[in-house]
């Protein structure tokens, strides 16, 4: 026992030292206070897992202001607002216009109007390379460079702009996992090229969350730029920062779960050998007529029989709503609109809902529920659930970045969900507990397969729809969504076999849900 509550205590610890750690390097590094007299300004299509802490501890390493704009419809004339309010502070005289995607023709258009624009960097640009105008290599005047995905149209822009050849040139290399790079003669073109991708929205993700293309863009800033020498080394170093605290959570977690007491309080009840022997001895007698009532159903049904037979219909209940929210969501793909994550989302709390207010007869039946547990460990317990959650949130912070806590209505929407979320979970646990052990059976709204299965219907039927329509970004978001809410169901298994884990794994579940927004 000794020993347990040491393993608890050390993960506790554990736990708080990564909150302290990794609030210390979100906050005390963003210095962003521009004294390096320019700022740098991103322009992001969508945020589809933007990586907003990344670029954010690497400009401000660099001591250069970074302001992010994500939005998948700005125009040109926005554009040009947004960089003259960054220009209108008296510490920056210049700016690094940095353009994803489709930006990419704002960019050039902005840039040769404004001389304030020292810098233009290209994420995966997307243009008609039939239809490229001026550009040249001079025009712009201001320096050009390019991280991309090996593709045609980033290798024409660059053959445009630098007068040099990309396909019987080979570029340097400086190891097998390093870009490509290629830089002009006069050193105002720059080009790295990794991988190959064929969908362009897929290439632009993968770059922008590239720790190696990320570490390439604070060198070229750095040296290019800056004219600095020396490496950078802000992303490797937030790299390594955000993956190790996230491994050492996992692994604190797994220990703490590992300690927790098991509930027996509802197994079934264990007959000796003599009984069963009796048992099977036992001549069967011959069935009793059940009597009927005018609606023709067999009166005087246990609660279990009608438990067993409320779960087939719920099955089936939940078959036709999972295919009723799957419509909203090919639409909204359809269109090309982002909200099909959210009636994703929005399916899971609807599913367990429904579940749990489908059962709620029988719930109402369940009296003196108590979870039998050491009450002297129940301040430990706390502790750790709250630091688990602080944990949680530090690391959304990390792999997500500040963006996601704006102040809006899909804020509030994650929040409510959540909240929902674990009521419907508790409620679940409640039935599955005392049906499921009682009876002796495996029988569960929560945790069998064919109820985790059926939750999952939807996400297969919008997936197989976004490749037939060659959606291949929202593909990959779907099938990121199904496995993270696979494994926040497996987690809340394995902390639910405790006896006081079952009110941590409902905080643990609705984090991880809260999380996915």
């Amino acid at each position: 026992m000794k020993k347990i509550r040491r393993i608890r205590i050390i993960c506790i610890i554990l736990m708080a030292i990564i909150l302290i750690v990794s609030s210390l390097f979100v906050l005390l590094p963003r210095r962003n206070d521009g004294s390096k007299g320019c700022a740098a300004v991103l322009f992001a299509h969508e945020d589809v897992m933007f990586p907003e802490m990344d670029y954010s501890q690497l400009f401000s390493q660099l001591d250069i202001t970074s302001h992010f704009v994500i939005d998948d419809s700005i125009t040109e004339e926005k554009m040009g607002e947004k960089i003259a309010d960054v220009l209108s502070s008296s510490k920056i005289d210049s700016v690094i216009l940095i353009c994803e995607g489709d930006y990419a023709k704002s960019g050039f258009s902005l840039t040769s109007g404004d001389a304030s624009i020292s810098d233009l960097i290209l994420i995966s640009p997307v243009m008609d390379i039939t239809d490229l105008g001026a550009i040249g290599t001079g025009e712009p005047e201001a320096r050009v460079a390019l991280f991309s995905e090996q593709n045609k149209t980033a290798d024409t822009l660059y053959e445009r702009l630098s007068g040099e050849d990309t396909k019987f040139t080979p570029g340097k290399r400086a190891g097998s996992q390093a870009p490509e790079l290629f830089l002009s003669s006069d050193a105002r073109r720059y080009y790295a090229r990794r991988g190959d991708w064929s969908d362009p929205q897929i290439a632009s993700l993968m770059t922008m969350n590239n720790p190696v293309m990320q570490t390439y863009l604070g060198n070229y800033v750095k040296n290019h730029v800056l004219e600095e020498e020396g490496v950078s080394r802000a992303s490797l170093l937030t790299w390594i920062m955000k993956t190790s605290s996230t491994v050492l959570a996992i692994i604190a977690f797994f220990l703490y779960a590992a300690t927790l007491p098991a509930n027996r309080r509802f197994a079934p009840v264990k007959k000796n050998s003599a009984e069963e022997d009796e048992e099977k001895t036992e001549i069967p007698s011959a069935p009793k007529e059940q009597e009927r009532g005018r609606d023709g159903r067999i009166r005087g049904r246990s609660i279990a029989d009608k438990y067993r037979s409320s779960l087939n219909h719920l099955l089936a209940l939940e078959i036709f709503l999972g295919c009723v929210m799957s419509l909203p969501a090919m639409y909204f793909i359809s269109k090309k609109q982002q909200s099909f994550q959210t009636v994703l989302l929005l399916w899971i709390c609807i599913s367990l809902l429904s579940s749990a207010f489908f059962l709620l007869p029988f719930i109402r039946r369940i009296r003196n529920r108590k979870v039998r547990s050491n009450r002297s460990m129940w301040g430990i317990h706390i502790a750790f659930t709250i630091l688990l959650g602080s944990v949680i949130f530090m690391l959304t912070l990390f792999w997500k970045g500040a963006g996601f806590l704006k102040p809006d209505l899909m804020l509030l929407v994650a929040l409510l969900l959540s909240v929902m979320t674990g009521v419907s979970v508790i409620m679940l646990q409640l039935c599955d507990n005392f049906f499921g052990r009682i009876q002796g059976t495996r029988q569960s709204v929560v945790d069998s397969i064919k109820f985790s299965a059926i939750r999952f219907v939807p996400m297969v039927i919008v997936f197989i729809f976004s490749l037939i329509i060659n959606r291949g970004l929202c593909a990959y978001r779907i099938f990121v969504l199904t496995a993270s809410l696979a494994g926040a169901s497996y987690l809340r298994r394995v902390i639910k076999r405790g006896a006081f884990g079952e009110v941590l794994s409902v905080v643990l579940y609705s984090c991880l849900y809260w999380m996915m927004f």
